[in-house]
């Protein structure tokens, strides 16, 4: 039976070969996911929220542009978090998204120094052999690999993905999952590089999809059925341990107004970061988008804001991977960014 994949984003949806989207989630009592707690607003079409309240900064970087930051106990994880975010309304003329590539690799703040009209930057990218991605027509990264480097964990990373369809214009969009056994790596690599060149001049592929269509499919990417022991005794690149444990996490998502939103919540530290199933409930909370994907996290996790964070890179979180210190060194050299500009 031919099966049709619903392409969605920004401005609604288009009919293209593949799968359908995720079933809608239903709710559940959790059992046997410690740590992951319900709670947020139900979220859905015609719910605004704004993220404002005990524990929360706003700031106004440019004309329609937000910068906000959460420090305190998150009544989702239970935890100490802290969580930065750039609201950045679409609608505006005065900025354009891009996502960016360097090679070699350089660390977020580099690639936002580089760069005079740069507002705002978050890093992106999964290891290049798990992901398909293309900038300015270019293909750089083809998803080659059916597995996560030498684990033997199948890759999973590429379920969905981001698309830059014009200066302002971004749309979410689902491959189908190979964790759930909906496709396979090379239907996931077809998908992608039949995109039209001309429609996605710039498309980066990623996993999990945590909202679609404000279904909450980040609540059910893991296997909840197994136990915490379960769970840790899995290769951390298995999918049900890298997404159920808390990790510093990065993500894109984009609000029924069209809103873009750049999302960073931090591990490790001082912070507790979060899990896939906390990330997608958290910013349903307290942003309601339409659409959010999960980008690469960990140690790669950084946020650069201008004129916020650190003097001297803009760096507005605690990056993790060379240090411990609490201070925002430490960052990951990454292959692509999400930007903001000036145009």
């Amino acid at each position: 039976m031919a099966l049709t994949l619903l392409l969605i984003g920004c401005g609604g949806k288009e009919s293209v070969d593949v799968i359908p989207p995720p079933a809608p989630v239903e709710n559940d009592d959790d059992s046997g996911n410690t740590g992951d707690d319900t709670g947020g607003n139900g979220g859905g079409s015609g719910v605004e929220v704004t993220p404002l309240g005990e524990n929360w900064t706003a700031t106004s970087i440019e004309d329609g542009i937000i910068y906000y930051a959460f420090n305190g106990t998150d009544d989702i994880s239970g935890k100490h978090q802290e969580v930065f975010a750039v609201d950045i309304d679409l609608n505006n003329t005065a900025y354009q998204v891009k996502l960016v590539y360097e090679n070699p690799r350089i660390t977020t703040s580099a690639a936002f120094l580089k760069r005079s009209k740069a507002i705002a930057a978050i890093n992106a990218n999964y290891e290049q052999g798990s992901i398909y991605m293309r900038v300015d027509g270019i293909q750089r990264y083809s998803l080659a690999n059916t597995t996560i480097g030498d684990t033997g964990v199948p890759n999973w990373k590429s379920e969905g993905a981001l698309a830059f369809t014009g200066e302002r214009e971004v749309k979410f969009l689902w491959a189908g999952s190979q964790k759930k056994g909906e496709v396979t790596v090379e239907q996931q690599r077809s998908f992608y590089q039949k995109l039209p060149m001309d429609t996605y001049p710039s498309v980066i592929s990623s996993a999990p999809m945590l909202i679609d269509n404000f279904n909450k499919v980040g609540e059910t990417f893991c296997d909840y059925s197994l136990s915490a022991t379960e769970v840790n005794k899995l290769n951390s690149e298995d999918p049900d341990r890298h997404q159920r444990v808390r990790h510093p996490r990065t993500a894109v998502a984009l609000t029924e107004n069209n809103h873009l939103i750049l999302f960073v919540v931090d591990g490790r530290i001082k912070s507790a970061g979060m899990s896939a199933r906390e990330l997608t409930r958290f910013l349903v909370k307290w942003f309601n988008p339409q659409y959010a994907l999960n980008m690469d996290g960990g140690g790669s996790t950084t946020m650069c804001v201008r004129g916020q964070g650190d003097a001297n890179t803009n760096v507005v979180n605690y990056p993790c991977s060379e240090n411990t210190n609490y201070d925002h060194t430490g960052e990951r050299a990454r292959d692509a960014f999400v930007m903001i500009f000036e145009k």
